[in-house]
């Protein structure tokens, strides 16, 4: 039996904790030891034997300091370790590093966090045996003698169409989601007349923007979970997609497994052309309404062949 410690100290977001899951529940046949920070994956973690550890995120990269003697020592008697929160500490034992955020990377200036999380990054690729990675245009920007591992994979699957009606986007206010783009195009959307469906996953529950302008057939949904949001994709017809970085875009599988139309940026981590994939220039609000309306009167398919996301994390 394969002995594997996982570092999930780190991991926030729900597509960092979806994969945690995926990685546990798909290796029943594995040893696993878990570190963590996150009390949201406790329960995922049941009996699987465990230590909790609060440390700032900057010294998750040296957290070999922080971990107790015995504890690191009982670590090193593992036959791998796997570091998931974008970097990782130093052992003895191999080491795999799983790059979920490729922000720092692509835009180091862009803040100081994205400065110190590159000098985070290097130290981890330079200490891994292994990068993991989730799809083809990460492996692209990881050193060329890096061994990577892609476990993204994409097989496609016939899907009925939904026939109702409606736009759904997730709203969340960090750049890279262009919240300030999301603003500026909704007022050309509801000229539309679709109802318009905002999931919103930013630190506000109120979205003061909706109340300053004449905004009609809006609802906002907050603290939506994973299957309430299938819900909200399945009882629309169209998902927009806004980002301008992603390792995945895990939203945009969901939304064509739910039967709808999904129209995304023109950028690199979505190369797939579909029947149901409409692609618009990102930031250009003309593009994107355009894009919308083309959609909109685009043949409709009881049933379509759409791509669907999924990952191969067999460790055996």
């Amino acid at each position: 039996m394969k002995r594997i410690v996982i570092n999930a100290c780190g991991l926030k977001s729900k597509g960092g904790i979806t994969v945690f899951k995926k990685l546990v529940e798909n290796n029943t046949e594995v040893k696993f030891y878990i570190i963590y920070d996150n009390f949201e994956l406790k329960q995922m973690i049941g009996n699987i034997e465990n230590i909790f550890i609060k440390t700032p995120r900057y010294f998750h990269a040296i957290l070999n300091y922080f971990i107790k003697e015995d504890d690191l020592k009982y670590i090193n008697t593992f036959d791998e370790i796997i570091h998931l929160g974008n970097f990782g500490f130093k052992t003895k034992i191999k080491t795999s590093t799983f790059i979920q955020n490729v922000l720092p990377i692509v835009e180091p200036f862009a803040s100081l966090r994205n400065f110190i999380l590159k000098i985070l990054y290097t130290y981890s690729l330079k200490i891994s045996d292994e990068i993991i990675v989730q799809q083809p245009h990460v492996a692209s920007l990881m050193p060329a003698s890096t061994k990577i591992k892609t476990i993204g994979k994409i097989k496609y699957k016939n899907i009925s169409q939904s026939k109702n009606q409606g736009f759904v986007l997730i709203y969340e206010d960090i750049k890279n989601k262009n919240p300030k783009f999301i603003i500026k195009f909704l007022s050309e959307l509801v000229k539309l007349d679709k109802n318009i469906n905002i999931v919103n996953v930013s630190r506000y529950q109120d979205l003061a923007f909706l109340n300053q302008s004449n905004f009609k057939n809006i609802v906002v949904h907050n603290k939506v979970d994973t299957n309430e949001l299938i819900n909200i994709f399945k009882s629309n017809s169209h998902y927009i997609h806004t980002s301008e970085y992603e390792t995945v875009g895990l939203p945009i599988y969901e939304a064509l497994e739910s039967g709808m139309k999904v129209i995304v940026p023109n950028e690199e981590y979505i190369n797939i052309d579909n029947q149901n994939i409409f692609k618009y220039i990102l930031g250009d609000v003309n593009s994107l309404i355009e894009t919308c309306s083309i959609s909109l009167v685009s043949k409709y398919l009881d049933e379509a062949n759409v791509p669907i996301y999924y990952e191969d994390w067999n460790l055996n």
